[in-house]
């Protein structure tokens, strides 16, 4: 008797200890929040332009060059234009005043609008599309 109720206690010990073992958390599915509460799991990154957590692809408008693809999201005032690069960089920029391009505050990049085409120069790459068009 004495040999069950030690096996049992012992059980029940075990059992107590894994499930407060603190490696378990950050294995959680979901439990990914980055420093602004975007879920990187869920496909959720932060937008500056937006000041919200976003889906790039739900939010901003995909440009191509053929060889790769782009993301731009313009803020609702149009102050700032964000670009989201293939390799995961975001650059931020800054409308210049009174004009339609955008300035990127570090890195090397901008937006322009000319003639009815959105340029994005980013990271020796050109993607450009008319605007209003998919």
């Amino acid at each position: 008797m004495k040999q069950i109720f030690f096996f049992l206690t012992l059980l029940c010990a075990l059992l107590a200890a894994s499930c407060s073992h603190p490696s378990t958390v950050g294995r959680l599915v979901g439990s990914d929040l980055d420093e602004h509460g975007c879920k990187g799991s869920a496909g959720y990154t932060w937008s500056y332009a937006l000041n919200d957590c976003v889906r790039v692809w739900e939010a901003g408008e995909r440009f191509s060059n053929g060889q790769s693809g782009a993301f731009l999201i313009v803020s609702p005032d149009s102050l700032y234009a964000e670009i989201f690069l293939p390799t995961g960089e975001q650059l931020l920029c800054k409308r210049k005043k009174k004009q339609d391009r955008w300035e990127a505050r570090k890195g090397e990049g901008n937006v322009s609008i000319r003639n009815g085409v959105i340029t994005i120069h980013a990271a020796n790459a050109t993607y450009t599309k008319a605007v209003g068009k998919d």
